[in-house]
């Protein structure tokens, strides 16, 4: 009886993979932006959220119809919506036969298909006021719209992939739906005091400080996400606005050209930071936070980007684009490209793992830091309460037991002399 209901959920387990590896980037940048950090339990409980609503979203289109000649006469009666309130109630009570024991509607089909549709977004209310912190009355029209939505969908044939309705627009379903939604916020109130605190908030001022190996490989994966994109958009227009050859001889230049202006004439315009550091709000700066300058910001984002420059190189003299010499001199540039990449990928992120000033090699060698930058909300704040949030993070920074960027130190056994006279 349940199983047509069960197959939308074993599709989303299916599909959720890939989901979620399409908006594990964007959702780490904006968990970065937003709390400080792109893990812990409010990432969990975000994962969880897109997986709740691909399932209830597959739930009203699968199992999808057979296209066919027949097909829209079979389905006549999802042509014609049911408009008419309660009518549900109706449905039930003519296939029990008038009888509503507890015992009797258990096998009825009507029954369940009223049920599963007041449960269908009943977690919807509970994410709504725990996750995303709305009020009864918002968490009601975001509830109705999205059955709406969801009825919509099924009647324009999954939005005229079909050549008639497939499933019935049902004004039953928009009030199951949003009374389930309704009793899941109301459930959320007791359930948060068991659940763990979900507060931004707190999250972003307790690690929006920290600048950690994980956040800054986010935002170079993003510069260099975003540099390919952007050459790969370039070099396209560029052969369809000339000829392919044209864009293929000059493919490795506008690459060089992008580098330069991504890694290096950005980061000077804006005051220390690519658009892959911006997105997690970070820039470069002196140790105390001032401004790095062109010289220093210069020497470290050669030294920072020095992999990808010498494995461009060898691309370049690999395709012929860039003529340099066998034997030696192409020895020396393998070699040149192997130390930058050790420098860059292994040494540097052990040194600010062990170190704890946590500032990689080729930082402290250019007098520069990666520092974290307030989002816009903290922006927006006077600066009175912007100086005692500064002040409140000074005093987690300097308090005893924590290493610099809140990591707890390990405690250290004490001399026996400091522990006599003390109560065992």
């Amino acid at each position: 009886m349940l199983r047509p209901y069960l197959v939308p959920v074993e599709t989303a387990l299916w599909l959720y993979p890939v989901v979620a590896a399409l908006v594990l980037v964007p959702a780490a940048v904006r968990g970065y932006r937003r709390r400080g950090r792109a893990g812990g339990w409010s990432a969990l409980v975000g994962y969880t959220f897109v997986f709740y609503l691909l399932a209830a979203f597959l739930q009203t289109v699968i199992p999808l119809p057979r296209e066919s000649e027949g097909l829209c006469t079979a389905m006549r009666y999802a042509a014609h919506p049911q408009l008419e309130p309660l009518d549900f109630l109706r449905t039930v009570s003519e296939a029990g036969g008038g009888s509503w024991s507890p015992l009797g509607l258990l096998g009825l089909m009507p029954f369940w298909t009223a049920l599963l549709n007041f449960v269908l977004l009943l977690p919807l209310g509970l994410y709504l006021r725990y996750y995303l912190h709305q009020g009864l009355l918002p968490a009601t029209a975001l509830a109705f719209g999205t059955s709406l939505f969801f009825e919509t969908t099924q009647y324009t044939g999954l939005w005229y992939t079909y050549s008639c309705p497939y499933r019935q627009f049902n004004v039953d379903d928009l009030l199951l739906n949003t009374l389930g939604a309704i009793l899941g916020w109301l459930l959320a109130g007791p359930l948060a005091g068991l659940l763990p605190r979900h507060d931004p908030d707190g999250e972003r001022l307790r690690y929006g400080p920290r600048v950690t190996v994980p956040r800054r490989a986010l935002a170079y994966g993003c510069d260099l996400a975003g540099w390919l994109i952007a050459w790969t958009l370039a070099t396209g227009l560029l052969s369809v606005g000339a000829e392919w050859a044209t864009g293929r001889r000059h493919a490795l230049l506008v690459g060089t050209v992008l580098a330069v202006v991504w890694f290096w004439l950005l980061p000077l315009a804006w005051g220390g930071a690519t658009p892959g550091q911006r997105a997690v709000l970070l820039r470069v700066a002196r140790p105390d936070g001032s401004r790095a300058g062109a010289a220093r910001l210069t020497a470290r984002q050669v030294l920072t980007h020095a992999p990808l420059g010498l494995g461009w190189a060898l691309l370049a003299v690999r395709t012929g684009v860039l003529p340099f010499p066998d034997g030696t001199p192409r020895l020396l540039l393998w070699a040149a490209a192997g130390a930058a990449a050790f420098l860059a990928w292994v040494w540097s992120p052990l040194a600010i793992l062990v170190r704890g000033d946590r500032r990689a090699p080729g930082e402290r060698w250019t007098g520069t830091a990666l520092v974290a930058t307030p989002n816009r909300r903290e922006r927006r704040r006077p600066p009175r309460q912007r100086n005692a949030q500064q002040e409140q993070e000074q005093e987690q920074e300097q308090e005893p037991g924590r290493e610099p960027g809140g990591t707890p130190r390990t405690a250290e056994p004490e001399p026996a002399a400091g522990r006599r006279g003390r109560p065992g």
